[in-house]
């Protein structure tokens, strides 16, 4: 309605307003502590946060003993984002309803898809659903117009959804296929009556990379603290074997319940690993 020129010039408005209140929020700290703020704001992207959610990376939490290509499910989660938003420009009057919806689709692929990234959202996705009708995008600019309009438009729509979310969908087929690096084997354990104290394991880097492991133990889907390392390199060389002696946080961990299963699990950084096998210990 606006033209190419209003319509511009209204994203462009809109855009200025954001980067100012994103400007007013930041800008006492981007004053006061610019390197502290730099790397909170990429913190994200670099701190190699170890899996948790409801997403796909729960094949390798949940359902498998880990997986030595991690890093794959960002890579997986950043393609499907660029995926999805080729898909709009492509077909923004079919999708333009669902705008505020694809960006998150990018989530379930990702290290970290936590539930809570849709429930905040939640209210802006209904917000749009009421005041963003299809029929508001039946006249909006879509490239190749010939081409995706013709006789032949069904074969050539999917064939371009296909081409567009491959690669996504095969980044997080290789993440979800990959093989534990570490073979963990438990050779002591000093507990008392009802906790753990000391935790000795043998492991094995059957990885070709060196690998910085962080130990812990679970029950269910909660993640606890990591174990401090008292004695054990804190890198372990490719192909090569330790004994790593572990320390509950605390001091103490309370020993399972009789039937309760406990995975111990241990993480890597650079490159993002996942190590996982269920342990027994004594019961309480």
């Amino acid at each position: 309605e606006l033209g190419a020129r209003g319509a511009g010039l209204v994203v462009l408005r809109l855009a200025g307003v954001a980067a100012g209140v994103w400007l007013l929020i930041n800008a006492y700290f981007v004053v006061s502590q610019p390197a502290a703020w730099l790397k909170g704001i990429a913190l994200p992207l670099i701190q190699g946060a170890v899996l948790h959610g409801q997403g796909l990376m729960g094949v390798s939490l949940y359902l498998t003993d880990g997986s030595d290509r991690l890093d794959w499910y960002g890579y997986a989660s950043l393609l499907l984002l660029a995926g999805m938003l080729a898909l709009f420009v492509l077909f923004v009057r079919r999708l333009g309803p669902a705008a505020t919806v694809l960006p998150w689709l990018a989530f379930w692929l990702a290290t970290r898809s936590q539930d809570g990234y849709y429930l905040m959202m939640t209210p802006l996705w209904v917000a749009a659903a009421v005041t963003a009708p299809a029929s508001e995008f039946a006249g909006a600019w879509q490239p190749f117009p010939a081409r995706l309009a013709g006789p032949r438009r069904r074969p050539v729509r999917v064939a371009a959804a296909v081409l567009l979310l491959a690669p996504a969908l095969a980044s997080a087929a290789l993440a979800a296929t990959g093989s534990p690096p570490l073979r963990l084997e438990v050779t002591s354990a000093r507990h008392g009556v009802r906790t753990l104290s000391r935790l000795t394991l043998r492991v094995t880097n059957t990885d070709a990379d060196a690998l910085t492991p962080h130990f812990t133990l679970t029950r269910g889907q909660g993640m606890y603290p990591y174990f401090s390392v008292l004695r054990g390199p804190d890198t372990l060389p490719a192909h090569a074997t330790a004994t790593y002696e572990l320390r509950p946080p605390g001091g103490t961990y309370a020993l399972p319940k009789p039937g309760e299963r406990i995975r111990l699990r241990v993480f890597t950084s650079s490159p993002q690993t996942l190590s996982s096998t269920y342990v027994t210990l004594p019961t309480a």
